[in-house]
């Protein structure tokens, strides 16, 4: 039985906050945005972030807050005097990771190690500089976004902007559901070493992870 819990209007369309069973789905119209039926590959997302530089101290901005399983996976590996930035576009978003998804978040918003900015997460790259490691986790990959503005992100130009905001050695990872190795050549044309790192739900690869290091 499916039950809708929540509805709003933001972001250009019709979003619902939907029960199915124990999961929790939010949907854009028909588009599942979000879903809680698979969160191991998002939480072993994040930390990949344990392969980045952490001297001076390791700053991470992680794109897309969802249901918060890839800012857990950061702050597992996280050291203590690592910074998180967290940037998400949807206030919905962050209601539901505060309300109806807090079980899920697990207080990782309550981290004194984290930041919580409300914004698109290519303006908030084009501003930032000497980081660590930068986890886009906005869509289901680089050639399939739910907003047809984030389309921009994996651009050449926004990838350009990325690589100069991390240090030397910096970790630029793309969480994907699908195989779209055609991007790791994008990611060399810029400038990074690129590579692919599968991700496992319940010991099945489901997704994988497009990572370019500076």
């Amino acid at each position: 039985m499916t039950q809708i819990l929540r509805t709003w209007v933001e972001g250009g369309g019709n979003l619902a906050l939907r029960k199915r069973g124990d999961e929790l789905d939010l949907v854009l119209g028909s588009v599942v945005l979000l879903s809680s039926a698979a969160l191991e590959t998002e939480r072993t997302f994040g930390r990949l972030a344990r392969l980045a530089p952490c001297a001076p101290a390791m700053r991470v901005v992680v794109g897309g807050l969802g249901f918060g399983a890839t800012l857990r996976g950061v702050l597992d590996v996280l050291p203590d005097d690592g910074r998180v930035v967290v940037v998400e576009k949807l206030h919905a978003v962050v209601d539901v990771a505060r309300n109806e998804a807090a079980h899920l978040v697990e207080g990782a918003l309550d981290d004194p190690r984290v930041e919580l900015v409300v914004d698109d997460v290519a303006d908030v790259l084009s501003r930032e500089r000497d980081l660590s490691a930068v986890l886009l986790d906005v869509d289901n990959g680089p050639e399939w976004a739910s907003f047809r503005t984030n389309a921009r992100l994996y651009a050449d130009a926004a990838l350009v902007r990325t690589r100069e905001a991390l240090r030397p050695g910096g970790l630029f990872a793309v969480w994907s559901g699908y195989a779209r190795d055609a991007f790791v050549a994008r990611l060399r044309k810029v400038g990074f070493t690129p590579r692919v790192e599968p991700l496992e739900e319940g010991g099945v690869v489901r997704a994988r992870a497009y990572v370019g290091v500076r």
